[in-house]
């Protein structure tokens, strides 16, 4: 049995890439910091912060790049949990996997473009909670 062919390391692997992720990140939310991935995720980056979308409320943001999918963050939000666009382990369901490259975020968008999807997302969510309705386009789990 050989060996497994060379890869490039995840791009979080390189310390110079995720200071340069949290500095970009702390330009809009100055309290970001490194955080520990959950116990799932272990081998991954992981980012946190609060952000306060309109109508929203403040909530915790926990930014997770696992080891298996360096390029796809799972999204954990705290406060309410009820809705149709979250995954089993609680992430947020933000796009689907065969949405379109524009509807998706993707690492050089940067983490500020990351927010703002996750944001509207909150927003979503809580006018579901409201009306029973999701505003915008969604596919069906």
């Amino acid at each position: 049995m050989g060996r497994p062919a060379w890869r490039h390391p995840h791009w979080f692997k390189r310390p110079a890439n995720r200071i340069r992720f949290l500095q970009v990140l702390r330009l809009d939310w100055p309290g970001a910091r490194i955080a520990a991935p959950r116990r799932e995720f272990r081998g991954g980056f992981a980012v946190q912060t609060r952000i306060e979308p309109v109508g929203v409320g403040q909530r915790t943001v926990d930014i997770v790049f696992p080891r298996w999918q360096p390029e796809e963050p799972k999204v954990f939000v705290d406060g309410p949990a009820d809705s149709p666009h979250r995954y089993r382990d609680g992430s947020l369901c933000i796009w689907f996997p065969y949405d379109p490259p524009e509807a998706r975020w993707h690492r050089p968008d940067g983490p500020t473009a990351l927010l703002g999807h996750v944001a509207a997302h909150l927003i979503k969510e809580e006018h579901h909670r409201r009306t029973g309705e999701w505003p915008g386009a969604e596919a069906l789990h």
